[in-house]
């Protein structure tokens, strides 16, 4: 599968969104975390898709809250 970083923003509301698709467990996070800290969109808690499920019960992972 093809891995890509989305960014959505909402027009409307200022809201920007980071979206990580096709990574395995939690790389994920490496690959959106340049864009989170570029951007300052880091406000709210992490949504995980159902590929980092496996890896999400085995790792302590602490989240960062990225302000501009």
């Amino acid at each position: 599968m093809e891995r890509s970083v989305l960014i959505h923003f909402d027009s409307a509301t200022g809201e920007v969104r980071v979206e990580a698709e096709g990574f395995e467990g939690l790389s994920c996070l490496s690959a959106t975390q340049p864009f989170e800290e570029a951007l300052g969109v880091v406000e709210g808690d992490r949504i995980y898709k159902e590929e980092s499920a496996p890896q999400l019960r085995t790792t302590n992972s602490s989240q960062t809250r990225l302000r501009q």
